[in-house]
């Protein structure tokens, strides 16, 4: 087979559903070390490679990337299958697939390791170049000019170290107060009783000093935020925006048996996930039907949360953004692009924010992840920010963020009102209590509890529209009537399930 080219399709079409969903178990890092350096046989090299391409492939995006990364993904895997001749180590075989290929993947969510090292897609972005977050700055910096008097600070413990998660504090610019809100990390559990700390302090601040704020200036500093969870930036556009929110539209899942199986190796399937919230394994379906096709998890288009007039924020906010800005940090500008007089200083955001879910262990011993479910926003970029990233309205590049917005005019580059949306807002407005107690909203669709109802209904109507074609074939074959009367019987007890479940 050595110097054969053979097409993609081809190469994917040669490793089974069987050999893509065995069990694989991760290495540990002395076996991981080990595998490194080990022999590869061409069969093997030839077996990896399909595995990974196939595995890219199934990526829920895959077919909305550039015809241009699509192509040189494509042609990459190609010409390295076709390459294939000798024994190579394992290290450094799979370290050259990745590096040719990853770059294309438009998400930078999507992963893959290989020994000690994690690749990511999209290819390398550029460092930051607009100053450190505000909770390690102000350790090195003098702000007594801005009168900065500090109100808290939160660190979480990782591994004997203390790491800053947040800070508030104040400050003045003349006669301007100002609060600034600096959050650098999000490592912590996406609870109210993982960051009451934080809420209580923001809520007392915000709340006593309403009018003097609605007057002044909120700065929230995310830069060098990477992502994890989005409780303290949910909170704050919440209270700020004084009602619910509308940040995603709705979310889609590759309905393939590939992607399931990608989707159940996730976090969200794991006991020490799913038990808390009620759930059993017996209670996670085990689906046996499947369209092919990218199917909706939940959509919110049909309700709309307004920004409350009467309750709401209406001084002027400044988000501090960099290119380390990702994942659930990213949520610093599409959560509050719905707020009026919001300000984005710094410069792109990674684009890295869609939520990948699908990890799994790969036959080499290491893992991957792919997005086998998909995030719409509501933001006018929203449709279109992988790798790309969100732009500020002020780009500094190579000048600190927060003394450009320290030292700025305060309008000067500030959208005014409310932005334009990708898609137009249901007419259904809906006023709603937001309470930080409650845990995870279904519009999240990131836990088996919320997931688990949305595939059911999906697999139900996959049953419902393979028992059609059944009683289509059978009553258009005329010859026996049967099993068309049994299959309307079983699509009415399905919708009658459907129906239920929907009460």
């Amino acid at each position: 087979m050595s110097g054969k080219r053979l097409s993609f399709e081809q190469i994917t079409a040669s490793i089974s559903d069987e050999e893509m969903m065995k069990p694989y178990q991760a290495a540990g890092k002395a076996q991981a070390a080990e595998n490194d350096l080990r022999p590869l046989t061409p069969e093997q090299q030839r077996f990896y490679l399909a595995f990974y391409a196939r595995a890219a492939r199934e990526h829920v995006s895959f077919e909305s990337f550039s015809a241009e990364n699509q192509a040189k993904f494509k042609s990459a895997i190609e010409q390295m299958y076709a390459d294939i001749s000798s024994v190579r180590k394992q290290g450094e075989f799979l370290r050259e697939m990745i590096e040719k290929t990853a770059k294309y993947i438009e998400d930078r969510h999507f992963e893959a390791s290989v020994g000690k090292e994690t690749f990511h897609g999209g290819g390398t972005k550029e460092k930051p170049s607009v100053g450190d977050n505000f909770s390690f700055a102000k350790r090195k910096k003098d702000y007594s000019a801005y009168d900065y008097q500090s109100v808290a600070d939160g660190y979480t413990e990782i591994e004997g170290q203390k790491i800053p998660t947040w800070s508030v504090g104040t400050m003045k610019i003349g006669d301007e107060d100002v609060l600034i809100v600096s959050i650098p990390n999000l490592c912590r559990p996406n609870t109210y009783e993982g960051w009451k700390d934080f809420i209580d302090t923001f809520d007392k601040v915000y709340s006593e000093n309403k009018e003097k704020w609605d007057k002044g200036r909120i700065i929230i500093d995310v830069r060098g935020n990477r992502g994890g969870e989005d409780k303290p930036i949910d909170h704050i556009a919440k209270r700020l925006y004084g009602n619910m929110l509308n940040t995603y539209k709705r979310c889609k899942i590759k309905d393939t048996p590939l992607s399931d199986y990608f989707l159940h190796k996730h976090g969200a399937y794991k006991p020490q996930n799913y038990e808390p919230v009620g759930l059993t394994a017996e209670d996670l379906i085990r689906r046996q039907n499947f369209s092919g096709e990218h199917k909706v998890i939940f959509d919110e288009t049909e309700v709309y949360y307004p920004f409350n007039e009467a309750t709401g924020y209406r001084g002027k906010t400044d988000i501090l953004v960099d290119r380390d800005v990702g994942s659930s940090a990213e949520s610093a500008y599409t959560s509050f692009y719905h707020h009026p007089n919001v300000r984005y200083i710094g410069e792109n955001t990674a684009g890295m924010q869609q939520y990948t879910q699908g990890t799994f262990n790969t036959p080499w011993g290491g893992k991957m992840r792919v997005a086998v479910t998909k995030l719409t926003y509501w933001d006018k970029e929203g449709e279109n920010i992988e790798v790309v990233g969100h732009k500020p309205d002020i780009d500094c590049a190579g000048k600190d963020a927060l003394e450009v917005a320290l030292t700025l005019g305060v309008d000067e580059g500030r959208v005014l009102g409310f932005r334009e949306k990708n898609e137009k807002p249901s007419e259904n407005l809906v006023y709603a209590d937001y309470d930080p107690k409650t845990t995870a909203e279904a519009r999240k669709a990131y836990t088996a509890k919320y997931l688990e109802p949305a595939i059911a209904k999906i697999e139900m109507q996959n049953k419902i529209n393979d028992l059609k074609k059944r009683t289509k074939e059978a009553v258009d074959s005329k010859t026996n009537r049967e099993p068309a009367k049994q299959t309307i019987l079983e699509i009415a007890a399905l919708k009658h399930k459907i129906n239920q479940n929907e009460e």
